[in-house]
């Protein structure tokens, strides 16, 4: 029997504390949590997680004492650490090779779960196998919470709930775009998509990057998108890679709110990268269709392993000069010639990883400590960050320099 939340030692535990995205998230923790906060960092090396602790606990004297828990991927090793912890936040990826123990200790064990993966067919695989038993347990269990795929399904939410509170309409189309990315890649991320392709069939990732793959309710099908447009308020439109995974996200939110009525019926969520022509435009379509498609094949994956290795990313100094911005626009589904309209900005002016450390740390801090989110009120579960966004939660992550912002249009 998993031991009463009360009683685990520990409220939160970082689990790949000493990695590029770990350490960040780590950062995160100190910087916008309680003091008060039980919490350690976990990993497979000592010397790494002590050399860490004794930093953190030198820079924030007045915070409780981060603790260490030593953890690799075996089943009893991930066990007591689930038993340890009222929630599991994990940086350790690739998921589809790595993470499936970790998922299965924490719903069994009623263990609260955040993580950073944008691997959208081991995502399926998880809820399929573990959604009965985390609800049955009482875990909140919430995937791809970092850059993919939290600021789509935060946006999207924001401007429903936005139509619904100024105009008590549902919401038609959405379209939604990267307007700004200034940032590099980590040795992490390309790895996780180099695994997601040796690990899966073509069919797997046919069936998960369907746009109601993750829904438990389907909805219409979808009217032809063009992967070039120009948008009224949003300019020229191009094709960005993140869009599949985002979009399937998004409609998981969309499913379970109400079984789609709380968004609307005719809900059509768009998502593209901005560019600022049509030559731009054309470039970064090829691009995206090349990144596609050049991983298939196990030579461009070996030339991409030798030029970035897992646990590198960008330095401090290239960090500094990161930034993200994301736009998106909804329209009003009222049948009528100019429907109502609200834009929402979405702002971080630092790089993606420690964006990633932000959203998870607060999706952590919003199932912990925040009785109001619609997550608890479904009865838990593996869901989205929509699920955990309450004003309090907003606040929260304006603080940590994440910044949304709506207006009528």
């Amino acid at each position: 029997m998993a031991l009463p939340h009360p009683q685990r030692k520990y409220d939160l535990i970082v689990f790949g504390a000493s990695g590029y995205t770990g350490k960040l998230t780590a950062e995160q923790v100190l910087q916008h949590t309680p003091s008060s906060l039980r919490w350690a960092i976990a990993g497979r090396s000592p010397h790494k997680l002590e050399l860490l602790a004794t930093d953190f606990d030198r820079r924030f004297p007045d915070r409780a004492p981060v603790g260490i828990f030593i953890a690799d991927l075996d089943e009893d090793a991930l066990e007591k650490m689930a038993r340890a912890t009222r929630c599991l936040i994990s940086t350790v990826g690739p998921f589809i090779r790595y993470g499936t123990a970790v998922v299965e200790a924490c719903a069994i064990n009623g263990t609260h779960y955040v993580d950073s993966t944008g691997e959208i067919t081991w995502v399926k695989e998880i809820v399929d196998k573990y959604h009965k038993t985390a609800k049955a347990n009482g875990a909140i269990m919430i995937p791809q919470c970092g850059m993919e795929s939290a600021p789509a399904d935060l946006a999207a939410h924001t401007l429903v709930k936005s139509m619904r509170d100024n105009y008590d309409c549902p919401v038609g189309d959405v379209t939604f775009c990267l307007h700004e990315l200034k940032a590099g890649m980590s040795g992490g991320t390309l790895e996780s998509g180099m695994s997601l392709l040796e690990h899966s069939t073509l069919q797997e990732v046919m069936h998960a990057t369907r746009t109601y793959a993750l829904s438990p309710v389907r909805g219409y099908d979808l009217p032809f998108a063009w992967p070039m447009r120009r948008h009224p308020e949003l300019g020229i439109l191009t094709k960005w890679i993140q869009a599949v995974p985002d979009t399937v996200y998004v409609y998981r939110s969309w499913g379970t709110f109400d079984g789609g009525q709380y968004y609307g019926e005719n809900f059509n969520f768009m998502e593209y990268r901005r560019a600022n022509n049509w030559i731009s435009a054309v470039f970064w379509f090829l691009m995206m269709c090349s990144i596609t498609v050049l991983p298939i094949f196990a030579p461009f994956r070996w030339l991409a392993r030798k030029l970035i290795q897992p646990g590198e990313g960008p330095t401090a100094e290239q960090m500094a000069k990161y930034r993200i911005e994301y736009q998106g626009v909804a329209e009003a589904d009222d049948e009528s010639e100019n429907p109502k309209k609200v834009f929402v900005r979405l702002t971080y002016e630092k790089d993606p990883y420690t964006c990633t450390g932000a959203l998870m740390v607060q999706v952590a801090m919003s199932i912990l400590f925040d009785g109001d989110i619609e997550a608890k009120k479904l009865g838990c579960g593996i869901l989205t960050a929509a699920t955990v966004a309450t004003p309090e939660f907003y606040r929260n992550l304006d603080r940590t320099g994440f910044h949304i912002e709506t207006k009528l249009l």
